[in-house]
This record gives C-alpha cells, sequence and structure tokens, in this order.
C-alpha cells in the first residue's frame, strides 16, 4: 500500500492543535524532567503508581517529593535508618542529621495536613531529596549498584559516593546515556563510567572528585591528579567539587576561576605515572547545601574549562565569532552539560504539569486556539490566536478572532499563582509552545540566536541579504553552512556598530 500524505491544511483544526497542546506538554516535561527516561507514572484505585526501571511503586504520593521521601528510605533500608535515629543527633549519618532537619522544616511549614504546601528549598531539603532524585535517576536509567548505597553508608566514604550520584544524575539529566565500570573488577583503576551523548554520539570517560570538608584553600591539584591516573577508554571529563561553604560577599564565579586558573598553571609541568598529564575537560562545583542545613540562600556553582584544551574555558580567546560559534559547537556537549548543572531542579510533579495548575493553586484559562464566550456584546465569540504576559502590571494581553473576523483585543488581571506557573514556564503557559523573547547579552548569543532563526533560508536568499557585499563572488562559492555563518557575523557586526554609533 503506498503511502499516504496529507496536507497540513487538510487537517483539522481540532487535531492541529491536539499535537500543539501534546508538543507542549512534552516541552514542559523535558524542562522539568530533563533528557533522561521520563517520570513513568499513574494514579489508580487512590495509588500513585511509579515504575522505576523494571521495579513498580506505589503510595499515597500527592507530589514526587512525596515519592523521593520513601525511596530514599526504602533504598537506603529502613533498619539501617531506624539504627542511625536512636544515636544522638551529632553522632548521627549525615543523611540522617539532613532528614532531622527537613522533618523539622516540614513541621514548620505544613499547617495543613494533606495539603500541598510551597516553601522554599533549604540546605537540608536540597541535599536529602537531591540524594533521593540521584539514586532515582540512577535506578530507573541505568542500575543502582549495591556497592554505591554500601559507600553511601559509610561515613568515610559518604561525600566521594553522594558526589558521584550527583555527577550520575546530571550527566543523565544532560542527555548522556551512561555505562557504569564493572565494580567487581579489581585488575584496573577505571574511571566511574562511560557518557554517551544522545545527540553527537561520543562517548566520554567521567571521573568525579569531592574534595573534603574544613579545607582553608581552593587548589584542586591533588583531586585532578587522582582522577587523570584512572585508565581511561575516551575522551576525559573530571568533574571536581571544592566543597566549600558558600561565601555571599564574594562572587563564586570569581573563585571557581581562582580553582581553573591554579589548574592553568600546572599543565606545563603536571605528570602522571611518570609521563606527561592527559588533557581533560574538568568541570569545577560547588554544591554547598549541607553548610547550612536550614538557610535557603546557598548557591549551586558550576565553571568549566579544559585542561590542555586551550580552546575550551572561560579564558579561551577566539579571532573571530564565527570561530568562538564552531568551537561551541565542537564542544557542544560539555555546553549542554554545564547548562544542566546550572538549570538542576528537582521535579514536584510526576507528570510535568506546572505545579501551581497540578495542585489547584490556579487554573489554566487561557490556551491558544480554544473558543471562549466574550463579554463584548450578546453571544459574542471567538478564539484565542495569540496572548501575552505583562509581568510588570500582572495582566494578560489577549487576542480573538470573532466569527466574523474580526480581531478583537482584551486583557485579564492574573493572580500571584498564575504569574508564577508564567515564570516557571512562560512558553507553554498558553497550553501551545511558543518562543519567548530573552535577552542577549553577549554579541555570541545574537550570533546563536540569528543562526537559529536564519538555519532553514534557501541559499538564494542568503546571497540575496549579502548583495551588497564587495567579496559576493567569493561568498557565492562557499558551501550553506559557511554562508549561513557569514550573514550571521556581519549581521551581528551590523547591529553592534550601529549600536555604539
Amino acid at each position: 500500500m503506498p503511502p499516504v500524505s496529507i496536507r497540513r491544511g487538510s487537517i483539522p483544526p481540532e487535531v492541529l492543535r491536539l499535537v500543539e497542546e501534546h508538543k507542549a506538554r512534552e516541552l514542559r516535561r523535558d524542562q522539568q524532567q530533563g533528557m533522561g527516561r521520563p517520570i513513568i507514572g499513574t494514579e489508580s484505585w487512590g495509588y500513585q503508581i511509579v515504575a522505576v526501571g523494571s521495579t513498580v511503586h506505589w503510595g499515597k504520593w500527592r507530589t514526587f517529593f512525596d515519592f523521593l521521601s520513601d525511596y530514599i528510605k526504602q533504598t537506603l533500608g529502613g533498619d539501617w535508618g531506624n539504627v542511625e535515629i536512636a544515636k544522638p543527633l551529632s553522632e548521627r549519618h549525615p543523611v540522617m542529621r539532613w532528614y532531622d532537619a527537613v522533618c523539622h522544616y516540614q513541621q514548620r511549614t505544613i499547617l495543613e495536613p494533606g495539603k500541598v504546601h510551597t516553601a522554599p528549598m533549604t540546605g537540608a531539603t536540597a541535599a536529602y531529596f537531591g540524594l533521593g532524585y540521584s539514586l532515582y535517576l540512577l535506578a530507573h536509567n541505568v542500575a543502582l549498584q549495591q556497592k554505591l548505597i554500601a559507600r553511601l553508608k559509610n561515613r568515610d566514604q559518604f561525600q566521594g559516593a553522594y558526589y558521584e550520584t550527583l555527577v550520575a544524575a546530571w550527566f543523565i539529566l544532560a542527555g548522556f546515556e551512561l555505562t557504569l565500570e564493572d565494580e567487581s573488577d579489581a585488575t584496573d583503576s577505571h574511571c566511574e563510567f562511560t557518557a554517551k551523548s544522545k545527540t553527537s554520539g561520543k562517548s566520554y570517560s567521567v571521573e568525579a572528585k569531592s574534595r573534603g570538608t574544613d579545607k582553608d584553600h581552593l587548589d584542586v591539584g591533588a583531586q585532578l591528579v587522582k582522577a587523570l591516573r584512572k585508565t581511561a577508554a575516551h575522551q576525559r571529563i573530571v568533574m571536581i567539587d571544592v566543597n566549600v561553604p558558600d561565601d555571599a560577599a564574594r562572587s563564586a564565579e570569581d573563585w571557581l576561576r581562582e580553582v581553573m586558573q591554579g589548574l592553568r598553571r600546572r599543565e606545563p609541568t603536571l605528570t602522571v605515572n611518570g609521563q606527561p598529564a592527559p588533557p581533560a575537560f574538568v568541570v569545577v562545583t560547588n554544591h554547598p547545601y549541607h553548610y547550612d542545613l536550614d538557610g535557603i540562600s546557598a548557591r549551586l556553582v558550576v565553571l568549566a574549562g579544559g585542561f590542555k584544551i586551550s580552546d575550551y574555558g572561560f579564558d579561551a580567546t577566539f579571532t573571530s565569532l564565527m570561530d568562538a560559534f564552531k568551537t561551541k559547537q565542537k564542544y557542544i556537549d560539555i555546553f549542554r552539560l554545564g547548562k544542566a548543572i546550572a538549570d538542576y531542579r528537582i521535579p514536584a510533579t510526576f507528570d510535568g504539569e506546572v505545579p501551581e495548575f497540578a495542585f489547584g493553586e490556579a487554573e489554566r484559562k487561557w490556551k491558544i486556539g480554544e473558543r471562549y464566550d466574550l463579554a463584548i456584546e450578546p453571544g459574542a465569540a471567538g478564539v484565542l490566536t495569540t496572548a501575552t504576559v505583562s509581568e510588570t502590571e500582572k495582566v494578560v494581553y489577549l487576542v480573538f478572532r470573532l466569527d466574523a473576523g474580526r480581531d478583537v483585543i482584551a486583557t485579564a488581571p492574573m493572580t500571584d499563582a498564575e504569574l508564577s506557573a508564567y515564570i516557571s514556564h512562560p512558553a507553554t503557559f498558553f497550553n501551545v509552545p511558543r518562543p519567548v523573547g530573552g535577552k542577549l547579552n553577549t554579541p555570541l548569543e545574537l550570533f546563536e540566536w540569528l543562526h537559529e532563526n536564519y538555519r532553514n533560508t534557501p541559499r538564494e536568499k542568503l546571497l540575496e541579504f549579502l548583495q551588497a557585499s564587495p567579496d559576493l563572488a567569493h561568498l557565492s562559492t562557499l558551501p550553506d553552512d559557511e554562508l549561513l555563518l557569514v550573514c550571521c557575523e556581519r549581521w551581528v557586526g551590523g547591529t553592534m556598530n550601529t549600536t555604539r554609533g
């Protein structure tokens, strides 16, 4: 039977709207749950059912945090937890000290039992639920090794194991497929895992190191050496956590730059096993939540650089915007990893819905493509065609296409909950995916924006844009992708000259 060709114009508008709504749900889920396997869950007979890998869990969970609270207890073991709780607080395992702080915080903030409450993340909730989320992501996407769980329970090995779970979670969320090393193989000193990018197909050997507590310096050279001693089958990515309290009086980026500059100074002289040290991408983080369990202002910070990779990192220099763009595309996997770390959040819902809508704080009133009865005149009705939000006014501007073909503009006030839902997910607030304008802070960001928006432009149109160029004859010989890069670079240059003028 020959394939059936369906023209877009022949598809009923109702079907097109359902397709767009599905795209919006998927986009929202990706933004909340990252690029790993989605949360698989459903409600039945008053229970929330959640599949984790090949294991099914069920319980009376309203939020994903409720599920994580039970999941971490089950994973680490109730008997182990009860033994720790019986100890004085100061002698308990760090995880159980976090748990104690979480319980007290919930007692202060949950004023109506059984009702979903919203409260800022504290150091304790970020650390405790973050560990639960990492364990869930590993079990759901790869495997949860018993040796790792044993190391987490061991106080002396806990910090390193805790950071390894966090690093694995970041890679999963960034869209990497992980292959864990054989933990029973004692014949070789290998990296933690291999990470294969789902987008580029490239594989990386990943090693994670966390410094101990109570350090009075920021040097991570010892951690780098230990990481580079491991056998690696692929390009190396070394993750190092400086593990220091968040210092609000000093820019986190400033001291992370100090860390990276210290690594740069070692490049000419560092040796591993008597040989010059191999190159590696080095991602330095600070995950300081366990230092202030009751505080809410701690920052997760990430900075990536190249050890013996001169064209990657905060101090890399480029001769042109085109050169910078090409280099970023060359190392796009590492940039995506850094973004996933910077955007890291624990989802609150199972299906990716915005919490304000999922838990009844607000209602998704305005859906593009849906028909509404309007109060402008008796019997008036129209389809919402476009909408925009003014955050400062707390107002939504709505454009309706009336049955007679005329467009009308209306406004509606927004509640605090609606505005919060919009700010967290502006691209899908109106139930269809829409591009959302953002501030372009650098010439490279403008270059990338232009490249994304003009990447499907026909060659003839690009040459038309460049027809006044004195080197048009040469430009006409360039491949399509190079021609687009030239256009973007010259557009940015013209914009910058106009701005300066």
